[in-house]
Formats: C-alpha cells, structure tokens, sequence
C-alpha cells in the first residue's frame, strides 16, 4: 500500500476510536487467550527451514 492510504487507514481508525470513547460505548470484548499457548519441545532434528517448518506446523495445527 501507498503510505498516503496507509496514513488514511490509520487516522480513520483513531478517529473512530476518539468517537466510540465520546459516546461512552463500552470496551469489545478481548479475548484472554494469549496465556493458552501449547507447549513446544525443542526441535531436535536438521535445521533446515523446510524441517523446523514441517515440525512447527505438526505441534501448532496438528497437520
């Protein structure tokens, strides 16, 4: 993207956010997610991108 659109993008955010605020809207719900992250091994194998990228998709997405 352009930076002039980008700049755009980003002054209709914070301009949609100052107005949400004025009229007292609440807060979206936010996920607390964050904490529930699965436990990673350390990757014992070639480390090649290839196989560390193979590794990490069999432990996150379970391909």
């Amino acid at each position: 993207m352009k930076p002039a659109k980008v700049t755009r993008i980003v002054l209709v955010c914070a301009v949609l956010h100052n107005m949400r605020r004025m009229w007292g809207e609440p807060n979206p719900d936010v996920q607390d997610d964050l904490d529930e992250q699965p436990d990673i091994q350390n990757f014992d194998g070639p480390m090649d991108g290839r196989g560390v990228r193979n590794r990490l998709n069999s432990i996150l997405f379970d391909v």
